[in-house]
């Protein structure tokens, strides 16, 4: 029986029964029972439901309800074109959530190690199974997305190694993805004093109704840096569910950006634990809404050594029948003191018709510590419209320099130059949507 507060999910265990065995790697057999016990845990709960207070704002009703069969092949065709041409580096393929290697480039370096996550359990069936046994949070989504998985990436990086460029990582879907969950899982382990920038993009096409889950697993070692960017431009129908946990070590540091455009139901949840003395982490995001979209920002900062230091800033923008809520919540352990943490959560309203909700929480168990979070929700500032008007621009322009200076503080420090200004070219591109309706 599942918690009252919990969805069923039983559509997807007859899902499972049917074509679980046809799956990726379902013929190893430590690869079939892992599913078989995730799917089992799974069942204990089901689903996250809206009486559950960390999803009071996230319905995934829609997919107990909806006929979200298991995809486990693609017709390999899709859209491959990089979003960032620009960027030297590895480029990564992903067609409804299978590896694409026709497409792919991998560019070789010594003491990096990059394969796609089936290949990996086929090849090093011990490390693999190392790997899925390091950490389970209890969540039953996690169980879900390692029950029907259908492939992800595994990145390894050697002490003392730096990056050559960023690793480019495309998701996409085709005509297959129709009704289909494409669920994704991906291992992230930078040893001590490594370098690594990864950027991922999630791309959809806007008549296909699909459920993405893509979790993202990753170690910092002593005095690394790991850094991600990633861009949500799922079909309007879709669902997207993204979830990264990550053990940031001593000194290292650990960023994480994000602009959420697209899904009709879109859900980022980052929980990183400061693993170590002085250990650092940034998250920082936007999200825009209109039309349906619903934007759902979960975070997860857990403080568990002295002095470390965490920075959270997310700005959204809603117009007309958009919906967003942030949750921000920041444990410190009673061992960490010295710590360092800020939240700050700002919502612009462009529509009467639209709504923002925020919910910071503190939970401080430390008594020698500076922790603040803030959260505003507000229109347009009249006076400064009125000014630059005044100015010769008209309406359209000077709202959209609003928004824009709005949007760019939470990327203004980026050094990777062609994702800043992509992050802003496709802030300023949704604004512009609403003058062609």
């Amino acid at each position: 029986m599942t918690a009252k507060n919990h969805l069923d999910g039983l559509k997807f265990k007859a899902q499972f029964d049917l074509w679980g065995g046809s799956l990726p790697r379902s013929e190893l057999a430590w690869v079939n029972m892992l599913r078989q016990e995730a799917m089992a845990k799974f069942l204990q709960f089901g689903l996250p439901g809206p009486k559950m207070e960390a999803w009071k704002y996230t319905n995934l009703g829609q997919l107990n309800s909806g006929n979200f069969d298991l995809l486990t092949s693609s017709d390999r065709a899709g859209n491959e074109t990089a979003p960032f041409e620009s960027l030297d580096g590895s480029k990564i393929v992903f067609t409804d959530g299978f590896y694409n290697k026709a497409t792919s480039t991998i560019e070789s370096q010594k003491g990096v190690k990059f394969l796609s996550l089936n290949d990996y359990m086929k090849d090093y069936p011990e490390a693999a199974q190392k790997l899925f046994n390091k950490k389970d949070d209890g969540s039953s989504l996690q169980n879900l997305n390692t029950a029907i998985m259908t492939g992800g990436y595994v990145l390894f990086v050697d002490e003392n190694t730096k990056l050559a460029g960023p690793i480019q990582i495309i998701h996409n879907t085709t005509t297959s993805s129709e009704n289909k969950s494409i669920t994704t899982k991906c291992f992230i382990d930078l040893q001590d004093n490594s370098f690594a920038q990864m950027v991922e993009t999630f791309i959809g096409s806007d008549e296909h109704n699909y459920w993405r889950h893509h979790v993202t697993e990753a170690i910092v070692g002593k005095n690394a840096v790991l850094e991600i960017y990633q861009i949500q431009q799922e079909s309007k129908k879709a669902i997207h569910t993204a979830d990264t946990h990550v053990d940031v070590d001593q000194r290292a540091n650990f960023k994480h950006y994000s602009l959420n455009l697209g899904g009709k139901i879109s859900r980022t949840e980052i929980k990183p634990t400061l693993t170590g003395l002085q250990s650092n982490v940034d998250l920082r995001g936007a999200f825009l809404g209109r039309n349906g979209n619903s934007h759902d920002v979960f975070t997860h900062m857990k403080h568990m050594f002295p002095e470390g230091t965490s920075d959270q800033i997310y700005r959204g923008v809603l117009d007309k029948g958009g919906k967003s809520s942030f949750q921000g919540k920041v444990y410190v352990a009673k061992d960490a003191q010295l710590t360092n943490a800020d939240q700050s959560n700002k919502n612009l309203i462009l529509d009467r018709n639209a709504e923002a909700n925020s919910k910071p929480e503190l939970l401080i168990y430390a008594d020698d510590v500076k922790c603040s979070h803030g959260a505003t929700v507000g229109e347009l500032d009249a006076e400064a419209l009125y000014y630059l008007k005044s100015r010769g621009l008209d309406q359209n322009a000077a709202k959209a320099l609003l928004v824009e200076a709005f949007v760019a503080e939470v990327f203004e420090d980026i050094k990777l130059e062609p994702v800043r200004l992509k992050y802003l070219e496709l802030a300023l591109n949704w604004l512009s949507e609403e003058t062609k309706e």
